[in-house]
């Protein structure tokens, strides 16, 4: 009896309690999905989350480790180098990867004309490019010197007796060997043939040079470099306000009581380069004027400073080059420019590619007597004298910092078309010197047979 009222109780109780059952079963099935389901998303989200920490963490190492790289010395490099050894080959660098630069030298040599070593320069003198560097050790590429993006070859050493037996015996199709000279190409011709088609780049004072590196450069009042280039549009200087002319005459004329005066630093300079000193002396003289002539045996400079004396005393200074050299403006202008004298210059250049206009007198354009006539007309009359200084209420003129030619050819190195492009100067003799050779490259003088025999089986006369 009892048994079957539970089975009826059972029965009466089933429609009810099935559906409650059922939707227990679809909400616990739901939870455990939702549960799941939300175990599958937090595990894909640490799964990227660690992944971008990762990543994140790997680029910034990158990033660190490139930075710190491209500011590190040669010695920083030796892990990365020791690799290179161990397969015994240098792999292709990344566009990015340092591009190496030596200048070659002979065991004979002092290496005095390296004035840098490493790839701090680089970063300091802010070259557009910083990532180059700069030795004359041949043996930190793998102990190959065909392994440096250039070599650069002063041209002091190739003009040296013998100095060719010196030249890399080996020579890799894609390095860039670079002349570099800095010497006036009309008293340094380079005679050996072996020079003809072997330069890729040329670093000189010279316009049509792939590195173009004068002694001295103009810069406006922004900064900006005006000059020397090919064409150059200078300001008008010619009208200065009477104020500024007031003033400047009193800062420049004051004191002066002299015409004109040289510094000789070359005491080597040949007498057949100075013709027209004794000329302008004479010339001079008839005006009660005096060229002063200072070292090498000349005057004294009082005090022992030249430059003072020629900034108190002195209206003129004469910037004589003693090379008729095309484009070649040297330092000494600067003499004149730095010290409140004006310059008269004497060279082969075109002179208003390179200095700005009125402020210097061009010797080439006036006959000795009216060099002199002039000089002496323009000290009677202060006006006239300080409109040769109106310049520098647009300009300023200093030395080229000498560094910026490595900035030049680091630049070159990265610029993939010019590294790829491989060419060479087929006549770099009679580039660099334009001149007749056989007058200058015959040997003169007491020449052993030794150098005699060495000069003809080694040139050849155009």
């Amino acid at each position: 009896m009892r048994q079957r009222m539970h089975s009826s109780l059972f029965i009466e109780m089933k429609p009810t309690f099935l559906p409650i059952v059922r939707q227990s079963l679809r909400e616990t099935t739901h939870k455990m999905y939702l549960v799941s389901r939300t175990e599958t998303f937090a595990k894909l989200f640490f799964i990227v989350s660690f992944t971008g920490l990762f990543m994140y963490v790997a680029l910034a190492f990158y990033s660190f480790h490139t930075a710190y790289t491209t500011v590190s010395q040669i010695g920083k490099y030796e892990e990365h180098f020791s690799k290179l050894r161990t397969y015994g080959v240098v792999v292709d660098r990344f566009d990015k990867d340092l591009k190496y630069i030596l200048v070659w030298s002979t065991e004979e040599d002092d290496k005095d004309n390296l004035n840098y070593d490493g790839q701090n320069q680089f970063i300091e003198k802010n070259c557009p490019e910083i990532n180059c560097y700069v030795t004359t050790n041949k043996t930190i590429l793998n102990d190959d010197y065909t392994n440096f993006d250039a070599i650069v070859f002063n041209m002091e050493m190739l003009m040296k007796l013998g100095g060719y037996a010196g030249l890399p015996k080996r020579r890799s199709e894609r390095q860039k060997y670079v002349f570099y000279g800095m010497k006036p190409s009309e008293d340094n011709p380079i005679c050996n043939e072996h020079v003809d088609n072997f330069f890729n780049w040329t670093w000189t004072y010279k316009f049509s040079s792939d590195i173009f590196n004068p002694f001295i450069e103009v810069r406006d009042l922004r900064g900006k470099v005006v000059a020397p280039r090919g064409n150059v549009i200078w300001a008008d200087t010619t009208k200065p306000d009477p104020i500024t002319v007031t003033r400047s005459s009193m800062k420049h004329v004051t004191n002066k009581t002299k015409a004109i005066a040289w510094i000789l630093d070359d005491c080597e300079m040949k007498l057949n380069k100075m013709y027209l000193v004794p000329r302008l002396k004479r010339a001079l003289k008839e005006f009660n004027l005096t060229l002063d002539m200072y070292g090498c045996g000349y005057m004294e400079c009082p005090e022992g400073d030249c430059l003072k004396t020629i900034q108190r005393d002195y209206y003129f200074y004469l910037a004589y080059e003693g090379s008729i050299s095309e484009d070649y403006v040297s330092t000494e202008v600067l003499k004149g420019y730095h010290y409140d004298a004006v310059p008269v210059v004497f060279g082969g250049a075109k002179y208003d590619k390179f200095l700005p206009d009125n402020s210097y007198i061009n010797f080439q354009y006036y006959t000795e007597e009216k060099l002199a006539a002039l000089l002496d007309h323009t000290m009677r009359n202060p006006s006239v004298y300080n409109e040769y200084f109106s310049w520098k209420k647009y300009y300023t003129i200093h030395k080229k910092d000498t560094f910026k030619g490595y900035c030049d050819l680091c630049k070159m190195l990265n610029n993939k078309k010019a590294f790829k492009n491989f060419c060479t100067y087929k006549h770099f003799r009679t580039w660099w010197h334009t001149g007749p050779l056989q007058a200058k490259c015959l040997p003169k003088g007491n020449v052993n047979m030794t150098a005699f025999k060495s000069f003809i089986f080694e040139s050849t006369i155009f």
